[in-house]
């Protein structure tokens, strides 16, 4: 029974998972939802709990209900504070279209009104009287929301990647900013987009596991190049002239969620890559606080040296799996920079077991590097000097050469990246040394 005592609602946060089995029945929830009460002076509702069963709109075409579970409430003032714990929101069967327009409404606008209408079932806590249930409180609202806006800009971040398939066409995995302007949470699956250039039509980009949450969203994009169309042909070559911008847009197979797809077919975002890729940087430097050991009395060049260092991921809060390190067309791995012998290698890096870095926060790992080839006795002379740098300084000083295996973002996806001097802006690393780095003189006749 609607007795006025609800008078508004605001919706500070909306959560919606549209990969459920079921297009037309996603499931949403919120974490802040205040609703307005009328005030009685002196009087403050002990309401402890609220479910809800809730019918939603657009404009005036009714889209579909959800009912909730009971959820924590509190009253201050004229002020109810409670959540929506995830609730299924069924569609009903004739108002799939009307559906597909209220997924547009909120891609597209900046904001965007829905009709909440339904009645809240409310527990009062008496204290020592108990509890006591109101049933059926109606409300009738407009709940004006922010929408995406269109998801006009998208933040050209990082070249993750660039791979070449045997049909000719060129993949680029790009990291890329979705800023959502809104308050909403939307997980959206696997979505991908018509894209083009000034010139016409290039490929499709597809986003694997997309969900938006409110501010900066970096993601990567994958944007496959498709060599039969004369615009993805020009790409590569204007690209080292000038800047680039992509148009990406919804189209009939955006998404597998038939929702999802009739929704974001209006969807048009731009990209603008930079001239030569420039100016993109990583977030930080995928690594830190590097040493060296020492394992004495050993004959196997692959297991002399024990490296420990401190892995970070450089791809914007992203999880970094690292699947190798080994050098490739064996580069040297570690360079040594300021010692009187010039610039002569130190080590290279070898086959390691996968080491998993967490999207925010570190993980130090030990593994084994190979000495270089040349290491002997003709050599002592030049591991004299390291030695004696080592002692003055309590460290080497290296220019790196790392082209890591990796899979970003638990995509599934193996890609060789650059994580030497040149990509990370790093140009020398100190690689700390302990008293024990002089017993490598030692080790030097074992590979005489």
């Amino acid at each position: 029974v609607d007795i006025g005592l609800i008078t508004g609602i605001t919706l500070n946060q909306l959560s919606m998972d549209f990969t459920t089995s079921n297009a037309y029945a996603p499931t949403l929830s919120s974490s802040n939802l205040v609703a307005s009460m009328i005030s009685i002076p002196g009087i403050t509702l002990p309401i402890s709990s609220i479910r809800q069963d809730v019918l939603i709109a657009d404009n005036t075409n009714q889209i579909g209900t959800f009912s909730s579970d009971w959820a924590p409430s509190s009253v201050s003032g004229g002020s109810l504070k409670t959540t929506i714990p995830t609730s299924t929101f069924n569609v009903f069967s004739n108002s799939q279209a009307a559906f597909g327009t209220f997924i547009s409404s909120i891609a597209s606008q900046e904001t965007y009104a829905l009709t909440l209408k339904g009645s809240v079932d409310a527990k009062l806590n008496l204290g020592i009287f108990g509890t006591m249930t109101i049933p059926d409180i109606g409300f009738d609202a407009n709940v004006p929301i922010a929408g995406l806006n269109g998801l006009k800009v998208i933040g050209y971040t990082y070249l993750l990647s660039t791979t070449f398939s045997t049909t000719g066409n060129i993949g680029l995995g790009v990291i890329v900013n979705l800023p959502n302007p809104s308050k909403l949470t939307l997980n959206l699956g696997d979505v991908s987009f018509s894209t083009a250039s000034v010139d016409g039509f290039v490929g499709y980009s597809t986003i694997k596991g997309l969900t938006l949450v409110p501010g900066n969203n970096y993601v990567i994009a994958t944007t496959n190049l498709d060599n039969t169309q004369p615009a993805a042909n020009k790409i590569f070559s204007s690209i080292y002239t000038s800047n680039v911008t992509l148009t990406l847009t919804g189209y009939s197979g955006t998404s597998s969620n038939a929702a999802l797809n009739a929704g974001l077919a209006s969807m048009s975002s731009q990209m603008t890559i930079p001239q030569a890729f420039a100016g993109a940087v990583m977030s930080q430097a995928p690594y830190k606080n590097w040493s060296i050991k020492v394992n004495s009395g050993v004959t196997d060049r692959t297991k002399v040296f024990t490296v420990t260092t401190t892995f970070q991921s450089p791809y914007y809060g992203m999880p970094v799996e690292i699947i190798a390190l080994q050098d490739a067309n064996k580069l040297s791995a570690a360079q040594t920079v300021g010692i009187s012998t010039g610039n002569s290698q130190l080590f290279t890096f070898q086959s390691i077991s996968t080491i998993n870095v967490p999207g925010t926060g570190s993980t130090t790992a030990s593994f084994n590097v190979a000495l270089p080839a040349t290491f002997g006795n003709k050599t002592l002379s030049k591991w004299q000097s390291f030695v004696d740098f080592a002692n003055t300084n309590g460290y080497i000083t290296v220019a790196l050469t790392a082209l890591p295996t990796v899979v970003v973002d638990n995509d599934g996806v193996q890609r060789s990246v650059d994580w030497g001097a040149s990509a990370t802006k790093i140009p020398t690393v100190n690689i700390k040394t302990g008293s024990d780095f002089a017993s490598i003189l030692d080790v030097i006749p074992n590979f005489a």
